[in-house]
């Protein structure tokens, strides 16, 4: 892994955007892109880019040694904790998810750093926000807040651009055992026509769902929930899905739990 590839890996994995990352160095933003893009071979900050990503000065120089130094780990921790404490969450058992999730992507970017892991793409994940209309419905949006580190080579064996590629948390059993309550799975957005058997991601009228679908004749599809004694099939015609408003919004070509 070379100077630019580990740059941007350092700063992909603290959460930086480069124009964020170059505002904490205090240089300018198109430094950070030279060195990403390896127009740049060497800096006189990498010091502080180090510090700012919160990884060891030594490995971002020159790939020696761990990504994360059992003092950045600590710190890198120890920042998690007041990040978390200063969020807004509802209740104590959100905060502990919440904190154990961000615990763990720390944990992972320090182990899989040291393992020579690809490059990442920041997929956002689709959620659920109230409908600024009407605040007893949902609309599903794009969260600017949550993200999926996804490595480039599945993007790449898929042919698929990270700009058309959103993660869903997977809520509920209906589709175990194949997808776990609390699994992800990756869809592609420009893959709506529908292919018998083939899983999708759903907007049913502001409810994100994950189905097996099926062509029915006039355009109408049904939904399969592999957990099929709780969750028998649904069938809807065209005219229904419209009304429902229920609308495919990608095929899904990875996940978590299964793959």
């Amino acid at each position: 892994m070379n100077l630019s590839e580990r740059i941007k890996l350092a700063r992909k994995k603290a959460g930086l955007t480069q124009s964020g990352l170059a505002e904490s160095v205090g240089i300018a933003q198109t430094a950070i892109s030279q060195l990403e893009s390896g127009k740049t071979l060497r800096s006189s900050y990498l010091i502080q880019i180090a510090q700012a990503c919160g990884v060891n000065s030594t490995w971002l120089a020159s790939g020696e040694g761990e990504m994360h130094s059992p003092e950045d780990f600590s710190a890198s921790l120890s920042g998690v904790l007041q990040e978390m404490l200063r969020g807004e969450h509802e209740d104590d058992a959100a905060l502990n998810n919440a904190l154990r999730e961000r615990l763990e992507e720390v944990r992972s970017a320090s182990r899989l750093a040291s393992a020579g892991t690809l490059l990442t793409e920041e997929i956002p994940y689709l959620v659920e926000l109230e409908d600024p209309h009407d605040p007893s419905k949902t609309v599903v949006e794009v969260s600017v807040k949550l993200h999926l580190d996804l490595n480039d080579e599945i993007l790449s064996k898929q042919e698929v651009l990270p700009q058309n590629v959103v993660a869903v948390a997977i809520s509920g059993n209906s589709m175990i055992p194949v997808l776990q309550d609390g699994g992800t799975v990756v869809a592609h957005l420009l893959e709506t026509q529908v292919v018998d058997g083939r899983m999708y991601v759903i907007d049913h009228g502001g409810q994100i769902r994950v189905k097996a679908l099926y062509r029915l004749p006039g355009g109408g599809v049904r939904m399969k929930s592999y957990n099929a004694y709780e969750h028998p099939d649904e069938t809807y015609t065209v005219r229904e899905m419209e009304d429902a408003s229920i609308r495919v919004m990608g095929r899904v070509f990875w996940g978590a739990s299964f793959y």
